[in-house]
């Protein structure tokens, strides 16, 4: 009598242990796919600023070119 009571508790518990684990595994799933977007959104902002790099990286050439070849000279600026 005693066992069959003693069974009945542990699985009563063991119940309610796999329930919090699987709630546990539940909000688990959730995060790591709340996670997993955050991840694909990082690596677009990621994209936009690196090409956002290349054209900064572009425009500098481009203006260090021309002051190397003058052209930030007074009389090469304006027409008289």
């Amino acid at each position: 009598m005693l066992a069959i009571i003693g069974a009945m508790v542990v699985m009563t518990w063991q119940h309610g242990k796999n329930r919090a684990l699987t709630q546990l595994l539940e909000d688990s799933k959730t995060q790591d796919a709340i996670h997993v977007d955050r991840l694909f959104d990082l690596e677009q902002e990621n994209a936009d600023l690196m090409e956002y790099i290349m054209t900064l990286e572009t425009d500098n050439s481009i203006l260090g070119s021309c002051c190397a070849n003058g052209g930030m000279d007074v009389d090469t600026n304006f027409i008289y």
